[in-house]
């Protein structure tokens, strides 16, 4: 689902409870109908404001990974030198990581990831020609 319509899915319960309140509050007579369309404008304005803040939560290559499993063949980048052990980032998230063939990989190198031992990343670099420059 797109992160659009995610969003305006998970708006409709505050929506809905916001628009029972003002047609109580009309019904009531505590407000007019120029105050009550006034609410609903501003409340649907605050949903529009801040869908962009949330989009990135809300698209699908953000979820959740499933753990060092679901790292298998995703790149990444080195955020530190991984001689024996190092940190790389791979989908926004941190890892210990070591190079599969034991070699040493420089910082801000992309690897991608080919294994692991327990929860320490095994990678490899994926640009060669880059790494023999360094």
């Amino acid at each position: 689902m797109k992160p659009l319509a995610f969003y305006a899915l998970l708006q409709i319960p505050g929506l809905a409870l916001v628009l029972l309140v003002v047609l109580a509050l009309l019904r009531w007579g505590w407000i007019d109908t120029t105050a009550a369309a006034v609410v609903m404008v501003l409340w649907l304005a605050k949903d529009a404001v801040l869908y962009p803040f949330y989009r990135h939560a809300l698209a699908p290559e953000s979820a959740v990974s499933p753990g060092v499993e679901g790292q298998m063949g995703r790149i990444g980048h080195c955020r530190t030198e991984v001689n024996g052990r190092g940190m790389v980032e791979v989908q926004g998230e941190r890892w210990l990581a070591r190079s599969a063939d034991g070699s040493r990989i420089a910082p801000g190198l992309r690897v991608e990831v080919v294994g692991h031992d327990g929860m320490v990343l095994q990678v490899r670099v994926v640009d060669q020609a880059k790494a023999t420059h360094s």
